[in-house]
Order: C-alpha cells, then structure tokens, then sequence
C-alpha cells in the first residue's frame, strides 16, 4: 500500500510540475498579449501573432519528429543508450537548423529586394529565423528533459524565460516597430533559457554528440507520420490565422487572437498534462494494456472537459468588464468569437487526451490522415464562414474541423492496431 501511495505520489509531482511550468509560460503568453494589445495597434499585434503563429509550427514539427521516438525508447535503453539517442538527435538538429536557416534569410533578402516584402514584413521575416532557430534549441532540451520525467529542471529554467519575454515585450511597446522587437526578445529569451536547459540535462545525465550514427534515418519512417500529422493539424488549429489574414485582414486577426487568449488557462491545463501524456501513455500501454490506456485517457478528457466549461461560464459572465477594464479593447463580433472559442477548446480538451491512445500505439499514418481529413473540412468550412458571416466564420469552421477529427479519434480508438507499432517500427534495442 506504502509503495501504491508514493507511486500516486511522484505521479501527482510530475504532473503538478508540468501543469504549473505551462502555467506559467501561459502566463507569460498573456502577459506578453495583453501588453501588445493595450500598448499598440491592432496591426502591430496582428503581425506578432502572424510571427509566433509560424514559430509555433516549426516546435509542432521538431517536437512531433524527435518526441515519439525519444518516449518510446527511452525507457527501454540503459544509461549509455540514453546518452548517445539524445546526442545523436541533437547532432542532427545543429546539423540542419543552421542551414535551413541561412537558406530562409537569403530567400527573405531576395523577396526584400524585389519588393514582394515591405519595410514592415521583411524585418518581421527575419526576426522570426532567428527567434525559430533559438528556439527550436531550446524546445529540445526542454522535451529531452519531459522525456526523462524531469519537469522540475524545465520549470526553472522557464522561470528566466518568462521573465525576459515580459520584459522584452514592455520594452517593444516603447519602439517604432513593436512587432519586429518583440519578437526578437524571444530570441535572447531562447537562448538564455536554452543555456540553462542544456546544463540541467547535462548534470543529470550527459549526451554523446558522436552517438547514434544514422539516427534520422532509422527514425525517419514512422516519424515523418507524426510530423506531417503535426503539419495538418497546424493547418486548422493555427494557419486558419493566414486564411483570415489573405481573407478578411490583420485587424481581424487580431480580433481572433485577443478573444482567444482569454480561453488561455483551459489552454494551460490541456498543454501542461499534454506535455506528458505520451510518455506516461507509453509505459501504460506497455505495463498494464490498452484497455487500462483507455480508460484513464478518458477519464483525463471528462475531467479537463469539466474544467474547460466550469472556466468558460465564469468567463462568460464577466466579460463586458474584461474588454472594458483589463484589455480596454472591443471587437466586432465578440459575443460570436467568445461563444465559438468556449466550444473548440472544449473539443479540443477532449480531443487531445483521447489522441494519446493512438500516439502511444504508433498509429501516426491513420492519425495524419485524420487529420488531414479535418484540415481540408475546417479550412473550407472556414473561407465559405467568412465570406458570409465574417470573422467568426472562420472559427465556425474551426469547430467543424475539431469535432470531425475528434469523432475520427474516438471510432479509431476502438479499433484497435495488430500490435504497437511504436515498439516495432521505433525498436526496442539500443540504437
């Protein structure tokens, strides 16, 4: 009984640890939205949001290829394993990031040059490289750390972050060109948060950057899956963003984008347990079988379900104070836009603890073509929403796609696959 209760225990820790280190990049994320809400024009926050949107999609992609395969066998290798997997993977990534890289800014220079780009844009293009590329070093660290159920170290090194975020968001109020200088403090941010990550790992257990030679591509097959799902989804749970940007304009983005970061705590709780679940899903599956991954993955989406409604009535019911006093803006359509948000972080809080069941059998190619399904319905449903109701239209079809692909998930789930394909695709040896 003794050795049950400090199981529940250390998982309850675990948790709680990643909860409150999204919580407070969550924080962070609101802070950094209100200040640009209230301190600039509706464009300039326009164009934030276009930036960290794109950002948003190359961590969706690094973490969606590197994630599955560091989960999975990281807790079937011995030490050495260990270190040379991370150190392998992380051989690669400095291996690609720079290029790929200098690639984009010469691209972007060349669109500069034949004016396809502007003063406002092409600045806003080259600040978002090289905030991408910090980032991505950082976010690796961050999710070899989770992987190694060390949510501790990640959360304070999230604590300088979020700290130089704020503070460089207050500081880009005060320029010319907010948009392009907040952007480029995330940059700094990135990087002295990635310092300190890769020091937190290397006390802990240290990589071996000559280890695992061709490890890309004896992840690459079931990995690509992951990352074209990852790219999809994108494609309606973010690039609807650039749909209503080329459709409608930046100020309607900006509308979307403020109504949406009132809904950021449900965003914390889903992100924060999310930030564990395939890990902690994995060894369920392995230990105990799909049926108890089953139920436990429901029983987390009834109960983030329950919290994302119990948020939302409270949220409701104050929210002629909240654009008043706190973010001192008004918004056509917002009742709409506030109603339509309340419905797809409700889906998607059940939705994105349901997905893990499939994620942990290795099932990526049925999850991206899912999702690719979804993608296509939303963003259709999308620009026909738009062009005959406006800006809430496009989350009109947002919700369509979100409850297709989570219908989707709930008829796979029950189908169960001829074996987990994570371990006979990922392995289970040492690499």
């Amino acid at each position: 009984m003794n050795d049950r209760r400090q199981r529940h225990f250390a998982f309850a820790r675990l948790l709680s640890s990643a909860v409150v280190s999204q919580a407070v990049l969550s924080a962070a994320s609101f802070a950094i939205g209100l200040i640009l809400i209230r301190g600039t024009t509706d464009t300039q926050y326009g164009y934030y949001i276009l930036a960290s949107s794109a950002i948003l999609l190359l961590v969706s992609l690094q973490n969606a290829f590197f994630s599955p395969p560091l989960a999975i066998r990281l807790t079937r290798l011995d030490r050495p394993g260990r270190g040379d997997l991370v150190g392998g993977l992380y051989r690669e990534q400095r291996r690609l990031l720079p290029a790929l890289g200098a690639i984009t800014v010469v691209m972007a220079l060349g669109l500069w040059y034949a004016r396809v780009l502007d003063a406002d844009t092409a600045p806003l293009v080259l600040a978002t490289v090289a905030a991408t590329l910090a980032i991505l070093h950082r976010e690796y660290f961050r999710m070899v750390l989770y992987a190694h159920r060390r949510p501790h170290d990640v959360l304070r090194t999230d604590m300088f972050y979020v700290v130089l975020m704020v503070a460089g968001a207050f500081a880009a109020t005060l320029t010319p060109a907010p948009a392009v200088t907040a952007v480029l403090t995330l940059s700094l941010a990135a990087v002295v948060s990635g310092i300190l990550l890769s020091r937190a790992l290397q006390r802990h257990e240290p990589w071996n950057i000559q280890g695992a030679p061709g490890i890309l591509q004896e992840i690459a097959p079931l990995a690509a899956w992951s990352t074209a799902g990852a790219a999809i989804h994108w494609t309606f749970s973010q690039g609807y963003i650039y749909l209503v940007a080329g459709t409608l304009d930046i100020a309607a983005v900006a509308a979307i984008a403020a109504t949406r970061l009132l809904m950021m705590p449900v965003n914390l709780l889903s992100t924060g347990i999310g930030s564990l679940m395939l890990p902690l899903a994995s060894g369920w599956l392995h230990r105990h079988g799909i049926l108890m991954l089953r139920r436990r993955l429901y029983l987390f989406a009834l109960g983030l379900a329950a919290a994302t409604l119990c948020y939302f009535v409270i949220l409701w019911f104050l929210r002629d104070w909240i654009f008043a006093v706190v973010l001192k803006k008004q918004f056509m359509q917002r009742d709409a836009l506030l109603l339509l948000w309340g419905a797809v972080f409700l889906v998607m809080a059940v939705r994105g603890q349901l997905v893990y069941l499939l994620a942990a059998q290795g099932r990526f190619r049925v999850m991206s073509l899912l999702t690719l399904v979804s993608a296509v319905i939303a963003l259709t449903a999308s620009y026909a929403g738009m062009l005959r109701f406006g800006v809430a239209g496009a989350l009109a079809g947002m919700l369509i796609g979100e409850l297709v692909n989570a219908a989707g998930i709930v008829i796979l789930s029950f189908r169960q696959a001829p074996q987990p394909l994570a371990a006979q695709r990922f392995g289970t040896s040492s690499p």
